[in-house]
């Protein structure tokens, strides 16, 4: 599967409610949000992800606010909705993301840690390796 095919396939679960994947993974969402922030947030997500190499990221929700141009709240929720978009396939149940830690400074900074659920991993390790082969 190419890079483009795999972000198709992550927009979709973005952009719908519910629906089927390839070898019928089912995805669906357990909290709505706004699609353009969850979108946004996610797209930050990504490539903190791809920079750093990590699966589990440490995020400053202001930070985050100020780069997407929206409210910390409205970032709070986008990390709420993106952990809970569900993943299923053969009674095996998974979340696209979860929040491991969130904590609020002494001074009002919030700072919530992710780390990204399985299938996703999956999914961005096969563009690494892909992109890699490539540059050989």
């Amino acid at each position: 599967m190419e890079r483009a095919d795999i972000y198709r396939m992550i927009q979709r679960v973005l952009s719908n409610r519910e629906g089927t994947l390839e070898r019928g993974i089912t995805f669906s969402w357990t909290t709505d949000g706004d699609e353009r922030i969850v979108g946004l947030v996610f797209d930050l997500l990504l490539d903190r992800s791809f920079l750093l190499n990590k699966t589990s990221l440490l995020t400053e929700v202001q930070e985050v606010a100020h780069l997407v141009g929206c409210r910390p709240e409205e970032i709070v929720h986008a990390f709420s909705c993106l952990s809970g978009i569900r993943l299923e396939s053969n009674h095996i149940t998974e979340r696209l993301m979860t929040i491991e830690e969130a904590t609020i400074s002494g001074n009002g900074l919030i700072s919530v840690t992710i780390r990204l659920g399985g299938w996703l991993t999956h999914q961005l390790h096969q563009i690494c390796l892909r992109d890699a082969l490539l540059s050989c």
